[in-house]
């Protein structure tokens, strides 16, 4: 028989006469997922890699790259604020009430967590919640702090939570997939919740597509299809919808495999790893790998190790000389955030100690707006 290119075929013996039925779905479509770029991913760039970016992104970038050839002050604390519907600043407030210093990032993600949380609607393809979440992140800008924000997408194949693996990456490249569309339609809510941040004058250090290697979210485990979908994204948000408040953050978790999935420095403005370990000498390695890229670093996530469906007894980790363990290590790190409930700062020991660190800045201590008064002159 001929190839069949687009459509399934069942085959049917009938009088002797073999009949084709042609049924309604139709095959799926091979993407080409050639990186063309390859050459150049690590090409370097010089400055935000939106050359369109408002002056405050540009300015927050600015004095976060010259951390880390300072002796003292270079560090910014940071802290998960949680998940929707529960999220709020409250977590912040706690720190504060144990330091006496509110932390200088404050984490926040558009989506829901399948752990202890309340059951929420709809139950599957649940959107972005920017508007539960918005009044926060401006919140905690206008006193001075810095927001990131992670988004653990719904999955776009069956609308199950970001941890459900159901699909084939693939159909996210291809326009006449079913997956597309509804990828689609959550990139553009994502979008209109940045867009409101953008009209705030919120500068925002966006992480999508985080720990892309480890393959417990649908968009890892796949590196050649990733790299195209960083990138759609990138063009989709500067391009299409005008997004230009975003410091594109790009964040692996530990392993030798993380650059395989880089996107390239053109795509990029910081790198980060989310390390779930006792020490971060283990770290040092991949960080020597993504230094290699000349961006920024971040310790994007950190908690002790721990059964991450228990989020209400402590770790009991001693965080009073991370600075000290991250100068070692990393050292430059120019933040770090640590994770919500029982990895935060105010459910372990010492948070105070480290808060007040030489090393370390809290809210208020960057100087973006030095920064944004030189890009205007």
């Amino acid at each position: 028989m001929q190839k069949m290119h687009r459509w399934v075929l069942a085959a049917i013996l009938i009088s002797g006469t073999l009949c084709a039925q042609e049924v309604s779905q139709p095959l799926a479509r091979d993407i080409d997922l050639t990186d063309h770029e390859e050459a150049r991913r690590l090409e370097p760039v010089a400055g935000p890699v939106d050359c369109g970016v408002r002056p405050v992104a540009r300015a927050l970038l600015a004095a976060l790259s010259e951390l880390p050839a300072k002796k003292e002050g270079k560090l910014l604390s940071g802290q998960f604020m949680g998940w929707y519907p529960c999220v709020s600043l409250a977590t912040a407030n706690e720190v504060f009430m144990q330091t006496g210093n509110w932390v200088a990032v404050a984490g926040f993600d558009y989506y829901e967590t399948h752990v202890n949380m309340p059951a929420t609607q709809p139950a599957r393809y649940k959107p972005p919640r920017w508007q539960a979440v918005n009044a926060f992140i401006k919140e905690y800008w206008y006193a001075g702090g810095v927001v990131t924000l992670s988004c653990h997408m719904t999955n776009p194949w069956n609308g199950g939570l970001a941890w459900d693996k159901t699909g084939r990456i693939e159909d996210l490249l291809d326009s006449s997939t079913p997956a597309y569309a509804r990828y689609r339609e959550q990139l553009d809510e994502i979008a209109r919740g940045l867009a409101d941040l953008q009209d705030a004058g919120v500068p925002v250090l966006f992480r999508p597509f985080h720990e892309m290697q480890g393959g417990w979210f649908w968009w890892g485990a796949q590196p050649f299809a990733y790299r195209h979908i960083w990138r759609n994204l990138f063009s989709y948000f500067t391009e299409a919808k005008g997004l230009h408040n975003l410091i594109w953050v790009w964040s692996p978790n530990v392993s030798s495999r993380a650059m395989d999935y880089y996107p390239g420095n053109a795509y990029v403005d910081m790198t980060g790893l989310d390390i779930y370990a006792n020490t971060l000498d283990t770290a040092a390695p991949v960080y020597a790998e993504l230094m290699k890229t000349g961006k920024p670093f971040a310790v994007t996530e950190f908690g002790p190790p721990g059964n991450g469906f228990d989020n209400t007894s402590p770790r009991n980790y001693d965080y009073g000389t991370f600075a000290r363990q991250i100068q070692k290590h990393l050292p430059d790190a120019v933040f770090f955030l640590a994770w919500r409930d029982a990895w935060g700062l105010h459910r372990n020991l010492n948070a105070k100690m480290l808060l007040d660190d030489p090393l370390v800045l809290n809210r208020g201590e960057l100087d973006v707006s030095g920064r944004l008064r030189d890009i205007g002159k």
